[in-house]
């Protein structure tokens, strides 16, 4: 899904720089498993939430330190960058709502929208986004 999204180049909007240790952000960081469709390999990583009170939001899955993906968004827009793909998408006004990386605003995520595709479903030992039209799939550890 993810290479679909990117594949449709998108033209994106040029989002401000995060510096997460400027005051008010919230960071939070959990283990996690990502199988961008049906069928791939998954991918251990780490994954990061960080946002802030004025309603920006950095999402970034990355192994061993190398940014795999990386989503920002703010109220003007959103922006979508992956290393396994070339280039930089994204939009204006909100962001879609096709990939894992923009459903979610904190750890665990909360239940994503109606219609959205995509399912939560929670285990006392973490929590699982899964879509249900294309397989793709995004777990964390934690509660």
């Amino acid at each position: 899904m993810l290479l679909a999204l990117l594949a449709t180049g998108c033209v994106a909007p040029r989002l401000a720089p995060v510096d997460l240790a400027a005051p008010g952000w919230r960071v939070q960081e959990t283990q996690a498993v990502w199988c961008p469709r049906a069928g791939a390999p998954e991918l251990l990583g780490e994954l990061l939430v960080a946002t802030h009170p004025d309603g920006r939001r950095l999402v970034q899955f990355s192994k061993q330190n190398l940014p795999l993906v990386t989503a920002q968004a703010n109220s003007g827009g959103w922006t979508l960058s992956s290393s396994l793909r070339k280039g930089r998408f994204g939009g204006k006004g909100r962001p879609t709502a096709r990939v894992p990386w923009f459903q979610l605003a904190e750890l665990p995520p909360a239940a994503p929208k109606e219609k959205s595709g995509w399912r939560l479903t929670e285990s006392a030992i973490g929590w699982r986004l899964a879509h249900s039209g294309t397989g793709e799939y995004l777990e964390g550890a934690g509660p």
